[in-house]
């Protein structure tokens, strides 16, 4: 196996290794530690989301970067590939785009000391569109893999000239 091979496999692991990290993460924050907490009181509640929370940002801010640096690596070597048959491109850079809006959202939500009102909801929306840019990726990776088997035929050219 070449270097280039072991390369390709291990960052596409990667990729997908920190997606299952992120929205495990991001989900068990949001959905199950609420949960959890429930029964304490409101200053003891508080202070085990705000320890929590910084858990959370020590967790994400590196799965950023490694989605980044997997991501680029990625496109960059399937990037031919990609030109090659309509609309993957305008696939790609969906999926580059939402994924820019899921690192933002993210990053806002989980800056300052304090938890704004509106990271709860912002953290539902960010798990939503995180398993959206997970079918979106295995849609490309299908497609990728199962190219169709009779290219599409162009019209006949009609000479038009008397």
């Amino acid at each position: 196996m070449d270097l280039n091979a072991v390369l390709g496999i291990f960052f596409r692991w990667l990729h997908v290794s920190t997606a299952a990290v992120a929205v495990g993460c991001v989900f068990f924050m949001r959905v199950l530690v609420p949960a959890a907490l429930s029964q304490l009181e409101p200053e003891a509640k508080q202070q085990t989301l705000l320890r929590l929370r910084r858990r959370l940002k020590m967790v994400i801010h590196p799965c950023i970067l490694l989605f980044l640096i997997s991501g680029i690596y990625n496109v960059i070597t399937a990037w031919p590939g990609y030109q090659a048959r309509p609309g993957f491109t305008h696939l790609i850079i969906t999926h580059m785009v939402l994924a820019g809006i899921i690192f933002t959202i993210a990053i806002i939500a989980l800056a300052g000391h304090k938890i704004p009102s509106w990271a709860p909801k912002a953290m539902i929306i960010n798990i939503v569109l995180l398993l959206l840019a997970i079918a979106m990726t295995s849609t490309i990776k299908w497609m990728r893999d199962h190219p169709p088997k009779h290219p599409k035929h162009s019209a006949p050219v009609v000479d038009t000239n008397p």
